[in-house]
């Protein structure tokens, strides 16, 4: 029955909730309805986005991801793993993936937001995120505060000794992040982000940089997207998809995507239009789910426009790697401001740092960059820049090349306006102009084709020390090829003999003998053209010793008093050293041991071993030589010491392989066949490393006797 008036007993309160625990009994009447709330009725939110069903294996990653997982379980306190890399290169599918399999350590649920750091409209307020997150985690609206410190302070404490996941995707700054942290707890939150949000490193978060796929992996997702066996019908097409795709995830699905719903379209046909480097992006941007170019795009939109400038310049360099230097000549500035633009790009992930204080750029990256300048850089500013980075390139390997060999005389106008600031030592110089070697290679192609012809075949030049000193073969033969007919195009009789000159040297190098000798004719020709008698001295010197190479070293002998001549004439005594040298080597060929000994004695008096170390070992190489051929065995070990010595401080392996042939030799003779093995298979090594046709000799030697009967 209803209170009556004056009734002074309390109100009735028929509610009972997990707040007063245990069993609840009531007796007497029940006034009123009865609310009855259920214990530990908060929802277990499930937000995950479906992991992708096709997905290749990302071992290393999924090892680094699940260490992190297990210090959480041992140690009990929360973590933060943000995955970082360029746009489509698969981080949001590797942390679905990897949050589906564990979901069951975290029984407390996921929670996920795409925070939209890198669209048009902005990133997500995290005010709204942590609305959302908490009304998932059973709070009632009403109760939900209303600014955003309450509200992150309501998420904390909701969260609070829970084992919860929490994917934050597409996170623009390390403050977004903070203000999703849960509270205490064997939480683990995943982060995906192109950036490089290096404010969470302070705050102890672990990195994990996602790269492109291994072609492996890379091929066996388009074989799966395919759903039939055309990647293995045609594996080189395959091979190639992935290539110009960058194994990009990204860039594969919309690049296969068309061909798993047309199964007599043969990959072939993709290649084909992926290879015109005009059609790419819009090939793989056919979509605006599946586009590239617009992943790529709203990246670069968060660039301040000083790092801009500089990504769209990259997408012209004729190289693919740069240094700071390279950058700092492209923008015209320090190398300091050059690096911290470097630094926006790294930054964003738009532009890698790889070993050795080089930058590179992803393929598809570097398309995309390209485009960008072709309609954001005026024409003149591009073509500005491009001349000052092939001024850089050009100037500083002719620097690099008058370091190594000082004394060479040069046809190249840029031999005389080097750089103030040169190389310390031959070391140095030689480090360099490996290192760049790839770069250079690809200035001298850019500089043909594009019509710098002076800087095509002056480059060449500047590169001539260390094709002689390190053997690279294939390159020598490419960048003098296109030097040649760089010089040719201009008209320069001079310049074309200097080509051919060099290009005589890698024929006589590799012992295609006649054709040296061919060159080296041609060469005399248009030196004589040309009315430069240094140019003649050099093509008589290589004409003789194809001579000596042909075992004619009467012919030759002619051939070296011929440039003798010349060089004395000009009083340049560089020169008349190097062809004293020479004379010493027909000496030695033509058994008048004597006289060639004086020869190479008189020669070793100009090339002192500081100033001219690379000369001096192939005067000493001659002269062992021809001590070995008289049996003056401890004079030869002396001299084969001395060559040993300097060729490995100058790197010169060739010179220092020759000299252990000659080791070997000399053991051979004393009986000490197990020395003399070992000697020729160091020579071998070598030999086989520099792609040297003394290679084969060796190996047929030790495969014959007295190697070939011993164990």
């Amino acid at each position: 029955m209803p209170p009556q008036e004056g009734d002074r007993r309390a109100p009735v309160d028929n509610t009972t909730g997990a707040v007063h625990g245990g069993t609840v009994i009531q007796t007497g009447t029940i006034h009123g309805s009865v609310h009855l709330v259920a214990a530990g009725s908060d929802p277990v939110p499930r937000q995950l986005p479906m992991p992708p069903r096709i997905f290749t294996d990302r071992a290393t990653e999924f090892r680094r991801m699940e260490a992190l997982r297990n210090e959480i379980a041992s140690e009990g306190d929360g973590r933060i793993m943000v995955l970082t890399g360029t746009g489509g290169v698969g981080k949001t599918a590797l942390a679905t993936r990897f949050l589906d399999t564990i979901a069951e350590h975290f029984p407390d649920g996921t929670l996920y937001t795409d925070l939209q750091g890198f669209t048009e409209s902005g990133p997500t307020d995290a005010s709204d995120v942590l609305d959302a997150f908490l009304r998932a985690l059973g709070t009632e609206p009403a109760a939900i505060p209303q600014s955003f410190d309450a509200r992150a302070a309501a998420f904390r404490s909701r969260t609070h000794g829970k084992r919860i996941t929490l994917l934050l995707d597409n996170a623009i700054s390390a403050a977004q992040v903070r203000a999703l942290t849960p509270g205490q707890g064997r939480h683990l939150v995943v982060v995906t982000t192109r950036l490089h949000l290096s404010g969470l490193r302070l705050d102890g978060s672990d990195f994990l940089n996602v790269r492109p796929l291994g072609e492996n992996e890379a091929l066996e997702l388009v074989t799966r997207m395919l759903g039939d066996d055309r990647a293995g019908e045609d594996p080189a097409s395959a091979r190639r998809l992935v290539g110009l795709c960058g194994r990009l995830p990204l860039a594969l699905r919309a690049a296969v995507g068309g061909l798993a719903l047309r199964p007599h379209q043969p990959l072939d046909r993709l290649v084909s239009r992926l290879a015109d480097e005009g059609e790419r992006l819009a090939v793989l941007s056919h979509t605006r789910e599946l586009s590239v170019d617009g992943v790529f795009t709203t990246s670069y939109r968060q660039l301040p426009e000083i790092a801009r400038r500089l990504y769209r310049l990259l997408g012209v360099l004729p190289a693919r790697d740069l240094t700071v230097e390279v950058a700092a000549a492209l923008l015209s500035t320090g190398p300091l401001d050059a690096e911290d633009r470097l630094a926006h790009l790294v930054a964003a992930n738009l532009l890698e740092e790889i070993p050795g204080g080089r930058f590179r750029q992803h393929d598809l990256i570097r398309l995309h960059a390209r485009t960008r300048a072709e309609e954001d850089e005026p024409t003149e500013a591009v073509e500005d820049a491009l001349d000052r980075v092939l001024e850089y390139y050009l100037t500083t390997a002719a620097a690099a090349d008058q370091t190594l060999n000082p004394g060479r005389w040069h046809l190249a106008p840029v031999f005389d306006r080097l750089p103030s600031r040169g190389f310390g030592t031959r070391s140095h110089a030689l480090e360099w102009l490996e290192n760049e070697l790839e770069a250079l290679r690809a200035i001298v192609r850019f500089s043909g084709a594009t019509g710098r012809h002076a800087i095509c075949w002056q480059l060449c030049e500047a590169l001539r020390n260390l094709f002689m000193v390190r053997k690279h073969f294939d390159a020598w033969g490419e960048t003098h090829t296109h030097g040649l007919d760089a010089a040719t195009a201009s008209g320069d009789p001079a310049a074309q003999a200097n080509m051919l000159n060099a290009l005589a040297g890698l024929r006589l190098t590799l012992g295609e003998t006649e054709k040296a000798a061919g060159l080296h004719d041609r060469a005399l020709e248009l030196w004589g053209r040309a009315g430069h008698k240094l140019g003649q001295a050099s093509s008589l010197e290589g004409r003789g010793v194809c001579e000596l190479a042909m075992d004619r070293p009467r012919h030759a002998r002619r051939y070296f008093e011929r440039a003798l001549d010349i060089h004395t004439r000009l009083g340049r005594d560089r020169g008349i050293a190097l062809m004293l040298r020479r004379l010493g080597e027909a000496g030695r060929d033509l058994g008048e041991h004597t006289a060639a000994i004086d020869h190479f004695h008189r020669a070793l008096e100009y090339f002192d071993p500081v100033a001219e170390p690379y000369m001096r070992t192939r005067t000493l190489v001659g002269l062992a030589a021809t001590h070995l051929a008289t049996a003056d065995t401890e004079t030869v070990l002396a001299i084969l010491k001395e060559i040993l010595d300097i060729s490995e401080r100058i790197g010169a392996r060739a010179e220092k392989a020759r000299a252990q042939v000659m080791s070997a030799d000399i053991a051979e003779a004393q009986g000490r066949l197990d020395r003399a093995r070992t000697l020729l298979n160091r020579a071998l090594s070598t030999y086989t490393e520099l792609d040297s046709p003394e290679a084969e000799s060796t190996r047929r030697r030790l495969e014959s006797p007295p190697y070939s009967s011993r164990p």
